[in-house]
């Protein structure tokens, strides 16, 4: 199934397509015979985004943003309630779609092995189902066993495999297939540091050695997509708010929103002086340090107002001396909450040329 489509795939083809995708679920009362009887909650509005071949994008967002909805819809595992998915081409949705068979799915659902099964055995079900013969399931098994490490542990029950190795497993169930498209649904959630950086690893080994397969990431981890993706894409309450790089994205949050700066300062008492007054453009002033007459503030003051240069002028009034003052690069963290909160406030935390379309 995946073969035979990969060969009708066009290779300057748009990887991945989502237009307008709406996903609504009625909420629904037994004291009513089952009939709806009120409004749809709506998991996804209007999302709209393109993936190119070879690109790795990221979906990042709250726990319940309507991440691994829009997973689960790409991967024609959920049908949207409108709006149409492509996959290089081919919709997902149609009967016998070869869509579909370009679709490769990790996820970290240990019930959907079988636990009293070896992880060869499991995976020996899933080439089946996905058509595979005895002898390409034999060389890409082998193969991908080897490179995750699982070789040793390839014949012990299911039961007995660590969270790290359960979820090598999945990766290795989805990539059997050799789609030209894989999904991964927080492939690292759960498990010990060396064993997320061992998985992260290993996906960067793998997409040099397949710079033609394309990846779609749902994570929580803001750090797993700065290291993996070359794009992302911010939902929350079912809504893009934002799109592109991360250095995009920051730079446009930057330019809407405020300034962080370190600055050290000796010989002026300041105490009480300085204190948050967003109309005065000081959003946050927080010491850092101080040793003797020394001091370090960490000021974030409101993008375009005089905030910093007023309060240079303060330690100069009051018989002070400027040591050094630093403008702060702002971690993606506070980007990524930023956003979201304001989202939350006002709907309107939208970035992006895309998104707002």
């Amino acid at each position: 199934m995946s073969d035979a489509g990969k060969r009708e795939t066009n290779v300057g083809q748009t990887a991945v397509l989502v237009e307008d995708v709406c996903k609504d679920y009625m909420r629904w009362s037994p004291l009513k015979r089952w009939k709806p009887i009120r409004e749809a909650r709506s998991a996804l509005r209007n999302v709209s985004l393109r993936v190119e071949p070879g690109e790795m994008l990221g979906l990042l967002g709250p726990n319940g943003a309507g991440k691994t909805t829009l997973l689960k819809i790409i991967a024609a595992l959920l049908y949207p309630t409108s709006g149409r998915v492509e996959v290089h081409g081919h919709s997902v949705f149609e009967s016998n779609s070869r869509g579909r068979g370009l679709i490769g799915l990790v996820t970290c659902d240990e019930r959907s092995f079988y636990w009293r099964l070896t992880g060869r055995q499991n995976l020996r079900f899933f080439a089946a189902l996905y058509g595979l013969s005895k002898g390409q399931f034999v060389t890409r098994s082998e193969s991908l066993l080897e490179t995750t490490g699982l070789s040793r542990a390839a014949d012990l029950p299911y039961h007995t495999y660590s969270a790290g190795m359960k979820q090598k497993l999945a990766i290795i169930r989805g990539l059997l297939s050799e789609p030209r498209l894989v999904l991964y649904d927080e492939p690292t959630r759960s498990l010990d540091p060396l064993s997320t950086q061992n998985v992260r690893a290993w996906i960067i080994s793998k997409r040099a050695a397949a710079p033609e397969q394309t990846h779609i990431i749902a994570t929580n981890q803001l750090e797993e997509a700065e290291q993996l993706c070359d794009r992302v894409v911010i939902i929350n309450r079912g809504v893009l708010i934002a799109q592109g790089t991360i250095d995009e994205i920051r730079q446009r949050w930057q330019q809407r929103e405020y300034e962080v700066h370190h600055v050290t300062y000796r010989g002026a008492d300041l105490n009480g002086v300085v204190q948050v007054d967003p109309k005065a453009g000081f959003m946050a002033v927080d010491q850092e340090a101080a040793e003797g007459d020394e001091v370090t503030l960490r000021l974030s003051v409101a993008r375009d107002s005089d905030a910093l240069s007023r309060f240079l002028r303060l330690v100069l009034e009051n018989s002070g001396t400027v040591v050094r003052c630093e403008t702060e690069r702002v971690t993606f963290d506070e980007v990524f909450c930023s956003l979201v909160l304001g989202d939350q406030e006002d709907g309107n935390a939208v970035i992006g040329t895309e998104a707002q379309q």
